[in-house]
């Protein structure tokens, strides 16, 4: 249901996340999300033009979050590299038997959980310090 490069710009973006408000490397943001370093530049391409990131040349350089991580949704990132949604991917036939029709009731059903879920979800929530557990922690913040 999430493709490849949905989910590279998922991990990327929860790893900016972590960092928030500081910048993070192309090295360093590859290496955390674990995301192919050839790749990410068009993720972040495509994540820089609808606003959600902004870059920066030089020594102090990299990516970052422009909006807070509590304003971003799962649904922003998936959005911000892919056109539409799963429900708009899956096209039904209303002509069909009512077996497939009920089938298509399920799945339209299904893809509409799916996003509304993705859209309360923020990438703060993916990191919330009370689900973290104490003695872990995460690779996108450790220096």
């Amino acid at each position: 249901m999430i493709s490849q490069t949905e989910a590279y710009a998922l991990r990327a973006m929860t790893c900016l996340a972590f960092r928030f408000p500081e910048f993070m490397t192309r090295d360093q943001l590859s290496q955390a999300a674990e995301v192919p370093h050839a790749y990410l530049p068009k993720i972040m391409l495509e994540l820089n033009r609808t606003g959600l990131i902004r870059s920066q040349r030089g020594q102090n350089g990299g990516y970052a979050l422009i909006p807070t991580p509590q304003e971003i949704s799962l649904l922003d990132v998936i959005k911000s590299v892919k056109a539409g949604s799963p429900r708009e991917q899956y096209q039904w036939n209303a002509a069909s038997s009512s077996e497939v029709q009920q089938l298509d009731q399920h799945l339209n059903h299904t893809f509409s959980l799916l996003e509304t879920s993705l859209e309360q979800t923020s990438l703060a929530d993916i990191f919330n310090i009370s689900n973290r557990p104490s003695t872990e922690v995460p690779d996108c913040v450790q220096q």
